[in-house]
């Protein structure tokens, strides 16, 4: 059987579903976090609640980025990292249920993490990973600055992913720069390993064209994150480890930030002298 090498219709409807639904979530959790404090499974502040509105823009943005792609061998990462972070957050939701509080709120959001990567794995499934036919791939002047940039950024949110997962206790006393619950800094650590996912894929990549789609959603978290954290600063000053932390997060971020969208613009302009 010959896997398909560009997104079907019904891949693209679903993704569309999936980027409307999450540019629905975002745009209400981030601009409006006081209406939906209530219908989370569980307690958050509005800081939270914004960096939860950051991630759903990002993932949102993500499907329709692998819808521009077409290719799917320049779209599957991002479907990678949707269906990763939602898998892993459904998790923490189904052991949230199990263990704290089971009732028809967390299930509702449990059921739609679930579906969520569900889907995405399908579309791995369906399309394949590897590619079957040989791809032309250019030589762009920033492919040293990428791997650098890349293998910093895995590096870093490979290690804070996994012990925001794995020890959310030790991760909150050590490095977190204010109080959340258990399962929300779980939930930033899915989007964290998600994330460390994406950018070690890009650090191997040789054809700009892979990277350039990773981008957008590499960026748009990031400087969603700084803008909440500067509305909410009054909660960073209150609940900060120590101001080093507040410090290094802040810098980690906007490394990031402005990694991303310097890197974006820098392949761009290589590919357009091509």
């Amino acid at each position: 059987m010959t896997l398909p090498t560009s997104l079907g219709q019904y891949s693209r409807i679903f993704l569309l579903t999936l980027s409307g639904i999450n540019l629905g979530l975002g745009l209400i959790f981030y601009f409006s976090p006081g209406t939906v404090i209530s219908y989370w499974p569980w307690p958050v502040k509005e800081l939270a609640t914004r960096f939860l509105g950051a991630i759903f823009l990002a993932i949102s943005l993500g499907c329709w980025s692998a819808i521009q792609a077409k290719l799917w061998q320049r779209a599957k990462i991002l479907v990678l990292v949707g269906g990763s972070f939602f898998g892993l957050t459904g998790m923490v939701s189904i052991v949230r249920g199990a263990t704290v509080s089971s009732n028809a709120t967390i299930w509702a959001w449990t059921g739609y993490f679930l579906a969520a990567s569900a889907g995405c794995l399908i579309l791995l499934v369906d399309h394949g990973w590897h590619r079957k036919q040989t791809e032309v791939i250019g030589r762009t002047i920033a492919a040293r600055p990428a791997r650098v940039f890349f293998g910093v950024q895995t590096s870093v949110v490979g290690i804070f992913g996994i012990m925001m997962l794995l020890l959310p206790g030790v991760a909150q006393e050590q490095f977190w720069p204010w109080k959340v619950q258990p399962p929300t800094l779980q939930t930033f650590g899915a989007l964290f390993l998600a994330t460390c996912l994406a950018t070690g894929w890009a650090f191997l990549q040789k054809d700009p064209a892979r990277i350039i789609v990773l981008l957008p959603l590499d960026t748009i978290f990031p400087s969603l994150a700084l803008i909440a954290v500067g509305i909410g600063w009054n909660t960073i000053v209150k609940e900060s480890p120590s101001p080093l932390v507040t410090g290094v997060w802040l810098f980690l971020y906007s490394f990031v930030a402005v990694g991303s969208t310097l890197l974006y613009f820098t392949l761009r302009r290589g590919a357009s002298v091509r």
